[in-house]
């Protein structure tokens, strides 16, 4: 197998993606697991559904939490892969590292939720989004110094494709030195990354749009 994977060899981009949404579904799918179902025991000890729905509250939070990060790293990691028009055993590592990585999110997840938020627990969940932006910001970086393996990329798009690879590991970064301090619900920052996110690639698409044919300016 050469360097550049090509399209006849066993391992490509198009093989890569799939075992790529895999991977994302199957940690969808762990981290949907952690939400506690009704049970007859439960029914029991509690006289009201509604009892019960107070006990899920903080799971279902949880979830969604955990649900948005998750869709943060999937477009994230599929903005540098859909800029990719092949990929190579260095890339193919450092991908296999970076989804290794996103299988652990649902058990520090639930790790953090059980102990609501306590310092380790959240240190340890941050830090483990601190090696998945990491990652991506290397998949990036390596991608783009090896023109071979990018497609056409427009350098206003490059650069704001660079400029989003410092998201994730500045908010864990934040959320790192936050859990020293023993500061509580440091993971809803990523809330606000998330929001950055879109509004980064919404100003980015509105400046493609303004440059289309008869949308400019004279």
């Amino acid at each position: 197998m050469s360097d550049g994977i090509q399209g006849d060899e066993p391992v490509t981009k198009v093989n890569i993606g799939r075992l790529t949404n895999a991977i994302f579904a199957f940690t969808l799918l762990l981290l949907f697991k952690n939400i506690k179902t009704p049970s007859f025991n439960d029914y029991v000890q509690n006289a009201t559904s509604e009892q019960f729905g107070l006990m899920q509250f903080s799971e279902i939070v949880g979830f969604v939490n955990a649900f948005i990060i998750i869709s943060l790293i999937w477009m994230v990691t599929f903005h540098i892969f859909h800029q990719m028009r092949k990929v190579d055993r260095h890339y193919i590592y450092l991908h296999f590292f970076l989804l290794m990585m996103v299988i652990f999110i649902p058990i520090n997840s639930h790790l953090y939720e059980i102990f609501n938020g306590d310092s380790p627990f959240s240190f340890f969940f941050h830090l483990n989004m601190l090696i998945i932006g990491i990652l991506l910001m290397r998949e990036w970086q390596y991608a783009s110094r090896h023109p071979g393996l990018l497609q056409e990329v427009k350098p206003e798009r490059a650069g704001n494709v660079s400029r989003k690879m410092y998201y994730i590991p500045a908010t864990a970064c934040i959320g790192i030195l936050l859990s020293v301090y023993g500061l509580s619900s440091t993971r809803d920052l990523y809330y606000l990354t998330i929001i950055a996110f879109l509004i980064d690639s919404w100003i980015i698409e509105r400046k493609d749009f303004s440059i289309l044919p008869g949308r400019g300016r004279p």
